[in-house]
């Protein structure tokens, strides 16, 4: 099975999905873990605080970790807040309703407050009701008279005997203290107290049996100091609801934590704690000692400036606990806190700790190397299958490259994934908030979990292993919503670039661009400038784009007119509908290329076939040539027999000259000849020809006129190749010119352009037979002047004469004036004499 799993080439379809299940488990393992771990191993305290354990917790106890420590500093924050609560509604150690409460000096609780002040004292009961039963308002209108009457004729100042910060006092203990307030009735100046005014109803009075009326004469006082009530009297009840939650929450049997806080107020002290036994003194103890038995402790004394800990809570993080209410604590204060390690019968913060403490941290360390191992098996299988992608080998012996799935739009089964994920995890929160089996048990939500992340693993391989396909097969970006999209944009672009008329294509965009531009300016200001600049910007680059793809299509079109006919233009550089029309220059450049190329091959097996045919009729021509040589020499008396071996001598000479002209226009067209170019005097060449045609022109009647212009016109060219031409020319003029005519020969030096010269050889006659042919025909092969074909030429003899022309880098032209004939042999010349041999010179 191992062989199989790790293949060199393939892998199974088998092994594929075995190996798939496995890695999908392995991802539902992690996944089940992690939230066993981070979920099962936090937990929710009493004020819903949640408590994580930390892995560095691992190697110590619990009353030594960070997460002990972290619930300890969370609890004396809460005990904190407790007794200041217990400040404001006890007396020593029991609720008292009474307690009077000065709400000025309350609200500038942390404030300093001005030595007289007015105020109103009313009992904490009182103010907690008033608070919880609501505050009713009145408008009034009162008059001048009526305002004087509702109101205090005398403002009551308070005045603090004891008002100082020394020790930590404040102003609001100093209001608390006994006989430590001085009453005082200050008349003001009148003022006119006529109008609208609200009026706060008096539900109760002030312990000097005051309504809020009888203490100020001033609407502005009255204004303010129910504002202080109301404030004053909403805090208060908020408070006393917290001081009554954390009250039975740190009841002794309820908590594991211990306070002990004494405060020191003009000799008198206070005391609040949760521990029974202390409440009724602690003569003969030693308290430091007593917290220090529990366990874990803290002792601070601002006063003695002492702090001892066997925590890690430190002095700065206690005092900024206490800096909270630092209008209870003065700086005579003792505070010992202790948590109880040994007891922890109790259902509090620290219980739970413990219980998940216990229950995670010995196998903390462990679980999370458990993870990282499947961590890393899952990214190796995860690797080896996409190595093997493509190359899934199946029961019918076929290897697999694209699936079924890789047809979809890439786009549709990213999305699809997307879908499953969501649909899964919707299905986690409904069941953690619906079912109490789920979110309240660690385990079966990690088996949930862990389920559906192998589901999820599984839409995601589906998704991965189609991308990783068709990424090896180059199919991802032809399968794409964005191919097709690019596409329908890309033709509609088309469509309005190059299909429409002109007007679509540079009017309307004209239009809208200047409406945008508009738009734009006017709209945003600055900001639709920069955007107009950008898009201009934009504009530019683009129109330069299509520029340089003119000027490419056009540098194309040059080289293909000058005879290149396999240029091709990189379409992919191309913009917009520039790329249409270099795709079609490149059709058209193949095409011809095409045409070139089969013509080539044509006419190479067209001259291959007459080299061979040619070939293969020498044979049995040269046996008939020779045989009737053989009866020539014969002394034969029919004159009849005699005139029959005549016959066939011109015929089987008359086939041999063909078909050696036949081979030889083969291989001129083919290029195989060999040509071997010297200096030449052209002039006293044709002289040579001339003189070895008299006979042959004589024989036929025609009289030859040579003129040359110049004794000696040196060219370039192969002589035997310059022969052929002119004696094909000459042969030519000796068929078919009209009998008892001139013949013309001229030779000239002709001047051209950038101080170079020609040299035009050109013969003149008429012709016998009537030339209604055009003059490029005659140069064609087996195109004959004679259009009986009575005489006895081949057709290729001007043809033969045109090539090896060419091929020697000359020129050969033919000039038909009704049935004068003309043809023009041309060179370049660099040396020639002007009339007289003695004086050459250089052309």
């Amino acid at each position: 099975m191992i062989k199989k799993l790790f293949r060199q080439k393939t892998m199974s379809w088998v092994s594929r999905y075995i190996l798939r299940i496995f890695l999908h488990t392995c991802i539902a393992i992690v996944v089940a873990l992690i939230f066993y771990i981070y979920k099962g191993s936090s937990f929710k305290g009493a004020d819903s605080h949640v408590y994580n354990l930390q892995n560095e917790d691992s190697e110590l106890s619990y009353s030594d970790s960070g997460l002990f420590n972290e619930i300890l500093k969370n609890n004396l924050r809460n005990v904190v807040e407790l007794s200041a609560y217990q400040s404001l509604f006890e007396t020593d150690g029991v609720y008292d309703g009474n307690k009077s409460i000065d709400v000025t000096a309350f609200i500038n609780r942390n404030s300093i407050l001005q030595s007289d002040y007015i105020t109103a004292v009313y009992p904490v009961s009182n103010l907690i009701k008033w608070s919880q039963n609501g505050f009713e308002y009145e408008d009034v209108n009162f008059t001048s008279s009526e305002s004087n009457n509702y109101l205090a004729t005398t403002t009551v100042y308070t005045h603090l005997l004891k008002n100082n910060v020394e020790g930590g006092m404040n102003a609001f203990l100093n209001s608390q203290l006994d006989n430590n307030t001085v009453r005082t009735n200050v008349k003001e100046a009148d003022k006119d107290g006529a109008g609208f005014h609200t009026v706060l109803v008096p539900r109760y009075k002030t312990i000097y049996d005051e309504n809020i009326e009888d203490i100020v004469s001033d609407w502005d006082e009255y204004n303010e100091l129910c504002a202080n009530i109301t404030e004053t009297a909403s805090t208060m009840a908020a408070c006393y609801d917290r001081y009554a939650e954390y009250s039975d929450k740190y009841g002794f049997y309820k908590t594991n934590l211990r306070y002990y806080i004494t405060r020191t107020i003009n000799a008198r002290t206070e005391v609040f704690t949760n521990v029974e036994s202390l409440k009724n003194g602690t003569n003969g103890l030693n308290l430091k000692d007593v917290f220090k038995s529990y366990g874990r402790y803290i002792y601070y004394c601002p006063y003695d400036i002492e702090y001892s800990t066997n925590t890690q809570i430190d002095e700065d993080t206690l005092r900024q606990l206490l800096g909270n209410f630092q209008y209870t604590y003065p700086d005579q204060m003792k505070f010992y806190f202790a948590v109880d390690v040994n007891k922890t019968a109790n259902v509090d913060d620290f219980k739970v700790g413990k219980e998940a403490f216990n229950r995670y941290m010995p196998y903390y360390r462990q679980l999370h190397m458990i993870i990282a191992f499947f961590v890393v098996v899952y990214l190796i299988v995860l690797v080896h299958l996409a190595i093997y992608e493509g190359r899934i080998e199946y029961p019918d012996g076929t290897v697999g490259g694209i699936e079924r799935i890789d047809m979809i739009p890439i786009e549709l089964v990213v999305i699809f994934t997307l879908a499953v994920f969501g649909i899964l995890f919707g299905l986690f929160q409904f069941s953690i908030n619906n079912y109490s089996s789920i979110s309240g048990n660690t385990l079966n939500m990690s088996i949930i979990a862990g389920g559906l992340a192998f589901c999820a693993d599984n839409a995601l391989a589906y998704a991965l292993y189609s991308i990783i396909r068709r990424t090896k097969a180059h199919y991802l970006y032809k399968t794409s919503l964005l191919k097709m999209m690019s596409e329908a944009v890309r033709g509609l672009f088309d469509k309005m670039t190059l299909k429409q008329n002109l007007f679509v294509r540079t009017v309307v965009p004209y239009m809208i661009s200047a409406v945008l531009t508009l738009y734009l300016v006017l709209r945003w200001s600055m900001v639709g400038i920069v955007i107009v600049v950008v898009f201009d910007v934009a504009i530019l680059i683009y129109i330069v784009n299509l520029n340089k793809d003119k000027f490419t299509i056009l540098d194309a079109l040059q080289r293909i007119g000058k005879g290149e006919i396999d240029v091709k233009i990189d379409t992919t550089k191309l913009h917009s509908a520039n790329v249409y029309i270099g795709e079609e220059l490149n059709n058209i450049s193949s095409s011809v290329e095409e045409a070139v190329n089969r013509s080539m091959r044509d006419e190479k097996l067209k001259a291959d076939l007459i080299t061979n045919v040619s070939h293969d009729i020498k044979t049995p021509l040269t046996s008939i040539i020779n045989y009737v040589d053989l009866l020539k020499r014969e002394n034969i008396d029919d004159p009849k027999i005699s005139e029959y071996i005549r016959v066939l001598d011109n015929k089987s000479q008359r086939l041999r000259q063909l078909t050696e002209d036949l081979v030889e226009a083969s291989k001129i067209s083919s290029g195989n000849i060999t040509l071997t170019f010297g200096e030449l005097n052209f002039a006293e060449f044709v002289n040579q020809i001339l003189g070895e045609f008299y006979e042959k022109f004589d024989s036929v009647n025609l009289y030859p006129i040579l003129k040359c212009e110049k004794y000696d016109v040196i060219i370039q060219a192969d002589a035997r190749q310059l022969y052929r031409v002119i004696e094909n020319l000459f042969n030519n003029v000796c068929k078919y010119a009209l009998p008892n005519t001139r013949v013309y020969m001229d030779l000239v030096v002709v001047d051209l352009e950038n101080d170079t010269h020609k040299a035009v050889f050109s013969v003149k006659n008429i012709s016998k037979n009537e030339l209604n042919i055009k003059a490029e025909e005659l140069t064609e092969r087996f195109i004959r002047g004679d259009i009986s074909r009575s005489t006895e030429g081949s057709g290729l003899g001007l043809s033969i004469a045109k090539s090896l022309t060419t091929a020697m880098g000359g020129e050969f032209e033919i000039v038909l004036d009704g049935d004068l004939f003309k043809a023009n042999v041309s060179f370049e010349t660099c040396k020639f004499s002007n009339g007289n041999p003695a004086s050459e010179r250089q052309g």
